[in-house]
């Protein structure tokens, strides 16, 4: 057997998770019946039920737990048998009567779970900080080359298995795993105690990023640019996504899918079924639902067909072999999905090899942090909450909220039966770079598309005049629409922020706009909605605004 091959003869077992430790314990002695197993406190008393040969700790050092369990397992002989260098310290640790410790079993009592509980006093949550589980880790940790690890319990089944086949016996390349987990483990739960403890004793906030699973890109955001992806460790997006196709996406490709991505799981979350987002530079060129996914997926592209060009493209639903049809002659950097028809996946290898697929994992309903970097330091903020589904009674008269008037503020009343077009509206409005406006039609019943955008301006009367407006009209000329104050009469004007002035309103009026949602909270409210009022606009305030930087 290798020589670099461990066998264990002496394990030492401490854990708060207890789950599949009896199994594990009983294989370790069916492969060693002269196993010794030392145990701390409450897990000997679990092993001896389950009839499993333990060695409590008191006895194995001659000295018991004290001071009300903080001390367990703080003792050379626990440390020692640890730590000593195999074939450099052999003799001083037989003077010293100290034997050698092959595994440490270890997982550390639950301090992030007892942080997060409300109301739980300092004194009450520095009990649960884990001293001698710690120490036993960072000990195995460093002399990894004699002793294994074992911190996380979805390592005992492969652990299992490789001592089944191995002589059981334990490999250097499996010992450096387990030890850069437990050096994982260890970073993380200090972290934790840094951060909460730090806030509870100081009022200070810091902040420590849990990021893994680092990959250098090829280039940044320029080609003299370098460029990492990392995952967090709590988190499920973009970042975590499994291509199927195409080659490794680019630092470019990764913002411009995170916004596709999170404009399409608003509209899933909303209800609506084949939602499909087109992604450019950043913001929002193409959005729109349909009764088909190919249909969808047009009507998207139709929204801005010039920007679409090279674009990132995000779906609520699975990507179906028929939408293969739908991409003829279209230029796409990447497709992202909740899943694709395996047909799909293959004819995008053999046919279009430059297309990435992006398989998406599913989201959680928290709203993980975002962070942006400014000079000399980080901006750290929680993810825009998904905006469409909180529009509520938005469509009854407006009533005061917190300060805020909220719902429809002028005398003309919107349809009522038309509130996905209001909410598809704010879904739209909240993905498009600020200062944003945005205009949406019904292009068949129960149906949306963005129609014109403005973006990323630096006031928004030229979203509207410069850009929205036009790119709407010029979408209705394609269609040859020869009345278009008729076809704009129907749409609805969404805006990420309020109108100062009234000049917008009566501007979008003009050209036919009667319809118009927006946060509302200006000085000057009281006259835009009076200008809505002259032009029989209907206007409805949600309350809250929407940029996107």
């Amino acid at each position: 057997m290798n020589k670099d091959h461990l066998p264990i003869n002496t394990a030492l077992i401490s854990v708060t998770d207890k789950t599949g430790l009896i199994d594990f314990a009983a294989h370790l002695f069916q492969l060693n019946p002269s196993l010794k197993i030392i145990a701390s406190g409450g897990t000997a008393k679990t092993l001896r039920e389950a009839g499993i040969n333990t060695i409590p700790i008191e006895k194995y050092t001659g000295f018991p737990e004290c001071f009300e369990g903080r001390v367990k397992t703080l003792h050379p002989n626990i440390a020692g048998g640890i730590l000593f260098k195999r074939g450099d310290h052999d003799d001083e640790a037989r003077e010293l009567g100290i034997l050698s410790i092959d595994l440490v079993i270890c997982n550390l009592y639950r301090f992030q779970d007892a942080a997060n509980k409300p109301g739980i006093s300092t004194d009450e949550l520095i009990e649960q900080m884990d001293i001698g589980g710690s120490t036993l880790i960072r000990a195995a940790l460093k002399n990894h080359k004699h002793v294994a690890v074992v911190t996380d319990i979805h390592d005992y089944p492969p652990l299992m298995h490789e001592l089944d086949n191995s002589d059981a016996k334990i490999s250097l390349q499996t010992r450096q795993r387990l030890a850069q987990k437990a050096a994982v483990l260890s970073a993380e739960y200090e972290a934790a105690i840094a951060q909460e403890l730090t806030k509870r004793l100081t009022e200070e906030e810091t902040y420590r990023p849990n990021l893994r699973y680092g990959r250098k890109l090829r280039y940044g955001e320029n080609p003299d640019q370098e460029a990492w992806v990392y995952q967090f460790a709590d988190q499920y997006g973009i970042a975590q996504s499994e291509v199927l196709a195409g080659k490794d996406p680019s630092y470019n490709n990764y913002e411009d899918a995170t916004c596709a991505h999170s404009a399409t799981e608003e509209l899933a979350r909303a209800g609506f079924k084949n939602g499909v987002a087109v992604i450019k530079h950043g913001s929002l060129c193409g959005y729109a639902t349909g009764p088909t996914q190919g249909e969808a997926f047009d009507k998207a592209w139709e929204g801005d067909s010039k920007s679409a060009f090279g674009s990132v493209i995000s779906f609520t639903d699975k990507v179906e072999e028929s939408l293969i049809s739908h991409l003829k002659g279209k230029f796409i950097e990447v497709m992202i999905a909740p899943e694709f028809d395996l047909a799909f996946t293959n004819w995008a290898k053999e046919k279009k090899p430059n297309l990435r697929l992006l398989k998406t994992p599913t989201t959680s309903n928290e709203r993980p942090l975002v962070h942006k970097n400014v000079s000399g330091g980080m901006l750290v903020q929680t993810r825009k909450e998904l905006r469409s589904i909180r529009l509520g009674n938005l469509l009854n008269p407006a009533q005061e909220e917190v300060g805020k008037r909220v719902g429809v503020v002028t005398k003309k009343q919107p349809d009522q039966d038309k509130r996905n077009k209001y909410v598809f509206s704010i879904a739209a409005v909240n993905y498009a770079k600020s200062n944003a406006i945005v205009i949406v039609r019904e292009w068949t019943p129960g149906y949306y598309q963005l129609i014109g955008v403005g973006s990323g301006q630096p006031n928004r009367v030229d979203s509207l005049q410069r850009l929205a407006i036009p790119k709407a009209m010029e979408n209705f000329e394609n269609e040859n629409v020869s009345d278009m104050k008729e076809a704009l009469k129907g749409c609805i004007l969404a805006s990420d922020g309020f109108f100062p002035f009234d000049d917008s309103i009566r501007y979008a009026a003009q050209f036919g706009i009667q319809y118009c949602i927006q946060p509302g909270g200006s000085i000057r409210d009281d006259e835009v909605i009076q200008a809505a009022n002259e032009l029989d606009v209907c206007m409805v305030f949600t309350g809250e605004r929407y940029f996107t930087h």
